[in-house]
């Protein structure tokens, strides 16, 4: 059975998504060790996370494309190993911004998230078939397999959390930050601002869109967030 258009289509852009977050993190990560700038190195840990967030899609993808059939996922792997990389994305967020805005109060914030990342990754291993909502192609390895986390499961709850604190804590405090102040430095946190909002949008859209030629304008904006963090950090 041929992978339709929709399907290539879902699937090339989640390839370009992990690889293009796996090759730019490897290289901040790179440039942090070079510059001895420890903000550089956590944009590319989540660089490298947020690529491979879609890691689930790109590899039911290599497997129709070279068995023609969806990858096994009876006991929820395919939205599990997408799934399980949200959290710790989030969490290193959250450290950059209490790094630039709170820096001697951000081990305690982290500590809070790191707590809840934990709780949330333990709920999402033992009950990885009920935290999603799984859709089947009507014939295997004619489209790939679409998920998205449940969102009144208890997982799906602390999720919600995540994305709110996310918003709320980065993208808006940033906004502030923007406002109090003047000239380069309120350009820098306006680049973060947009940074933080595209992740969480877009992250958002990824979540509840259905596979479709639309996810090529998501899957753009959602790479483009960390790339817009990083312009806002590298001086």
């Amino acid at each position: 059975m041929a992978l339709s258009t929709i399907g290539c289509v879902d699937g090339i852009t989640a390839s370009c998504v992990v690889m293009i977050g796996c090759i730019l993190g490897v290289y901040f990560i790179y440039k942090s060790k070079k510059l001895e700038a420890n903000i550089l190195f956590y944009v590319g840990l989540v660089m490298i996370f947020a690529g491979i967030a879609l890691l689930g899609v790109f590899l039911d993808f290599l497997v129709v494309i070279f068995t023609g059939k969806n990858i096994a996922n009876d006991w929820g792997q395919v939205g599990l190993i997408s799934y399980i990389w949200v959290a710790p994305l989030i969490v290193i967020g959250i450290l950059i911004g209490a790094e630039l805005m709170i820096p001697e109060k951000k081990w305690y914030i982290v500590s809070v998230y790191l707590v809840l990342m934990v709780i949330f990754e333990i709920l999402l291993f033992l009950d990885p078939v009920g935290s999603f909502n799984f859709v089947y192609p009507s014939s295997s390895g004619n489209a790939l397999i679409d998920y998205n986390l449940k969102l009144t499961t208890p997982a799906g709850i602390l999720m919600i959390i995540f994305v709110g604190s996310t918003i709320i804590f980065l993208g808006f405090g940033f906004l502030i930050k923007a406002i109090q102040s003047t000239g380069e430095l309120r350009r820098k946190f306006l680049l973060l601002t947009i940074g933080v909002f595209m992740y969480a949008i877009f992250g958002l859209l990824e979540s509840l869109m259905e596979p479709g030629y639309l996810l090529i304008i998501v899957r753009i904006g959602y790479i483009s967030g960390p790339i817009f963090m990083y312009l806002g950090l590298k001086d």
